[in-house]
């Protein structure tokens, strides 16, 4: 018999449950949108749901699986979510939550952490022995492989490069200090600049699209339709976002020399290359050791929006 996981991918802003095999093959799933500003137990219940319609429709009842991964936007230790700023939680214990109502093992891990362990699994990364996946979503995290594993630090936090600084008196980031290169570059951050431009007397389609979408959010898709309609505001917010991206990219190259940083998230998902190419040149021109060769490579996530739900879905079958 097929032994079957459960892996979610939990962000800020949306969520996505899958039903996968051994070699990644979805069978079903499940996602929505992640409740804002809500109780850890009533997001809890939702991520719950979404497992339960994904083994719907892969025609498996919830007892059927092996185990059930989470990827969650924040630090994690054990079955903890120490601190998640995106979802304002401090010291919520998922993980013993879940295993109790579905009565199998729950691995927990950061989103990004398992974001790119589904990359080197089954996507981009695939193969690679060191490879550094950057999430642009809501906030910006990262996860690490190293000698062909997920790295994840002494107190499971590594790979938290959103927080990395880039100016002491940048802007304020979720995390309360200032100059994160999330708060440059986030799509959140991204949306708070293109409202400040907007509020300073300057034009912009972006508004009339949200409208027109029905969006109160600056979603992926509201930036790429700002930017096909040549919005001089949207294309210099989003200029900048990759300047910072580029610069983020370079310092981890000269200080981990990985053969690929995978970039994913809602933006490289929807924009491809041509979101990656402006990032990648910045990079290249911040290493250390030039690489004439091309033989480190910085692409888009290959997996879509399944590359967190199948990070999480190895993270389970490993547990």
């Amino acid at each position: 018999m097929t032994k079957l996981y459960a892996g979610v991918d939990l962000g800020g802003t949306s969520m996505i449950a899958v039903v996968a095999d051994r070699r990644g093959k979805v069978r079903g799933e499940s996602g929505t949108y992640t409740l804002r500003d809500a109780k850890p137990a009533d997001v809890i219940d939702q991520v719950a749901d979404q497992i339960r319609t994904a083994c719907k429709k892969a025609s498996v009842k919830p007892s059927a699986l092996e185990s059930i991964g989470v990827g969650a936007p924040g630090a994690v230790e054990g079955a903890m979510v120490v601190r998640a700023p995106n979802l304002k939680w401090t010291n919520v214990p998922m993980g013993s939550v879940l295993s109790k109502r579905f009565r199998v093992p729950v691995a927990l891990g950061n989103d990004v952490q398992v974001a790119i362990l589904g990359e080197h699994s089954f996507g981009a990364a695939k193969g690679t022995n060191r490879a550094v996946g950057i999430w642009v979503g809501t906030g910006i995290g990262g996860g690490l492989i190293i000698n062909g594993t997920l790295y994840t630090g002494s107190r499971g936090a590594a790979g938290e490069i959103g927080h990395m600084a880039v100016s002491d008196a940048g802007p304020l980031c979720p995390c309360g200090r200032n100059g994160c290169v999330e708060a440059f570059a986030s799509r959140t951050s991204m949306e708070r600049r293109v409202r400040e431009a907007i509020a300073l007397g300057r034009e912009s389609v972006v508004p009339d699209i949200m409208r027109q979408k029905e969006k109160d959010r600056m979603t992926s898709s509201v930036i790429a339709r700002a930017l096909k309609a040549d919005d001089a505001v949207m294309k210099e917010v989003f200029a900048s976002a990759q300047h910072y991206l580029g610069l983020l990219a370079g310092n981890i190259v000269n200080l981990l020399d990985p053969e690929v940083i995978v970039i994913g998230g809602g933006i490289a998902q929807r924009l491809g290359d041509s979101f990656v190419a402006p990032i990648r040149e910045t990079a290249q021109s911040r290493y250390l050791r030039p690489d004439p060769k091309g033989e480190i490579r910085i692409v888009p996530a290959a997996l879509g929006d399944h590359s967190g739900a199948l990070g999480a879905s190895m993270l389970a079958r490993k547990s």
